[in-house]
C-alpha cells in the first residue's frame, strides 16, 4: 500500500499525538470526575456568605428575595500553580475542575451573575466567587401574625456528595449588612451558620447541609395603622347606634346594618394579603371577634327597635343603655387578647 506524502505526514502526526491527547482526557476527566481525597477522607469545603441586601419579605407567596455574595473554597492540589509559572494565582473554568456541586436547596429562581471561574494559587486553595440575587422559598408561621416574627433560611447542599464525601467547614461565616436592607417593614438579625444533614428519606446517606439563618421581626405600626383603626372605626359606628332613640327604627337599623357589611367586606380584604392557610392569626382572631361583637350589636338593635314598637320603650331604652356600657367593655377585652396580649 502507498501513500502520498501529505497522508503520510497526517499519519505520524496522529500516532505520535495520540498519547499526548489520551494523557490530556484522562487529567482533565480525573479533575472533574473524581475528588482529591477519593476513597480518604471526605472534602472539607468553606462556604462565606455575604448577604448584601433582602428586597422583600413576601406573606403571599412565602418567600423573600435576596441580594448575596457567596465565597467557595477548597482544597485541591492537582490545580496549585506550577513553580515555574511567575503567576500567583490563576483563573480557570469551574466546568473544567472538581467543584463540590453546591446547590441552594430553597431557590425558587436565583440568578448567577458572575462568570463560573475558580480562582487558584500556588498552594492549590480553589475559591470560587458568584453573585446571587433572586427568589426563596420560606416556610413563614403567622400564627401571631402581624406580630410575628420568622426565620429565613439559605440552605446550601451537595447534590452528588454524601456527608462521608463532603463536609463543610466549621469556619463558615455569614456576614449581613442588616441595616441596609431595602424591606424596612422589618427588624433583621443575623445568626449562627448551621451543620446538619439533609435527607430526602430516613434510610439513604444524605447530603451535608450548611443553613445561613436570618432572624425577621416584623413592624407592627403599620397593621396597627391599616387594621386597627379602620375596624374602630367601623365598631364605633356600630356602638353609635344604640344612642340613638330605640323608637327611631329605620335609621337604627340601616347603621347597624351597614357596619356589619363594612366589617365583612374589609376583612375579607385584608386576608387575601395573606396565603391560603388553615389556621387564624392574630389578625384573624381581632376580625372574627370583632365581626361577633358587630352581630350581637345588630341583634340588641333589632330586640330593642321591636320592643319600642311594641310599647316597651321603656325597656327598650334600659337594653340600649347597657349596651353603650358593654359594647366598649367587650371591644376593650378584644383588644387585649388579640392585638395587645
Amino acid at each position: 500500500m502507498t501513500y502520498s506524502v501529505p497522508r503520510l505526514f497526517l499519519v505520524l502526526l496522529l500516532a505520535l499525538c495520540a498519547p499526548a491527547l489520551v494523557w490530556s482526557q484522562s487529567t482533565l476527566e480525573s479533575q472533574i470526575g473524581s475528588r482529591t481525597n477519593a476513597g480518604g477522607n471526605a472534602e472539607v469545603v468553606k462556604v462565606d456568605l455575604g448577604l448584601l441586601d433582602v428586597v422583600g419579605i413576601s406573606d403571599r407567596e412565602q418567600g423573600f428575595t435576596v441580594d448575596a455574595f457567596v465565597w467557595i473554597q477548597w482544597h485541591d492540589p492537582r490545580l496549585a500553580v506550577r513553580a515555574d509559572d511567575p503567576s500567583e494565582v490563576r483563573q480557570v473554568s469551574a466546568a473544567n475542575i472538581w467543584t463540590p456541586r453546591l446547590a441552594v436547596l430553597n431557590d425558587r429562581g436565583l440568578d448567577m451573575l458572575l462568570p463560573d471561574v475558580a480562582s487558584v494559587d500556588r498552594d492549590g486553595n480553589v475559591v470560587l466567587r458568584q453573585r446571587l440575587v433572586g427568589p426563596l422559598a420560606a416556610d413563614l408561621d403567622l400564627h401571631e401574625f402581624p406580630f410575628d416574627s420568622q426565620e429565613l433560611r439559605i440552605d446550601i447542599v451537595s447534590y452528588q456528595y454524601s456527608p462521608a464525601e463532603l463536609v463543610y467547614s466549621a469556619e463558615s461565616e455569614f456576614v449581613a449588612n442588616v441595616d441596609d436592607f431595602r424591606s424596612k417593614g422589618w427588624a433583621y438579625e443575623a445568626l449562627v451558620p448551621e451543620l446538619s444533614v439533609y435527607k430526602l428519606t430516613e434510610d439513604e446517606a444524605g447530603t451535608s447541609q450548611l443553613s445561613f439563618k436570618l432572624r425577621a421581626e416584623r413592624k407592627s405600626g403599620f397593621y396597627v395603622l391599616t387594621l386597627a383603626l379602620p375596624m374602630t372605626l367601623i365598631l364605633f359606628l356600630a356602638w353609635l347606634v344604640h344612642w340613638l332613640p330605640p323608637n327611631v327604627v329605620p335609621p337604627r337599623i340601616g347603621m347597624a346594618s351597614a357596619t356589619v357589611f363594612s366589617l365583612i367586606a374589609f376583612g375579607v380584604s385584608f386576608r387575601l394579603t395573606l396565603p391560603a392557610i388553615d389556621y387564624l392569626t392574630r389578625a384573624d382572631r381581632f376580625v372574627v371577634l370583632s365581626t361577633l361583637l358587630v352581630a350581637v350589636s345588630l341583634a340588641v338593635t333589632v330586640l330593642a327597635s321591636q320592643w319600642a314598637t311594641n310599647d316597651r320603650l321603656d325597656e327598650a331604652n334600659t337594653l340600649s343603655r347597657r349596651m353603650r356600657l358593654a359594647f366598649p367593655i367587650a371591644y376593650a377585652a378584644i383588644l387585649s387578647v388579640t392585638l395587645i396580649a
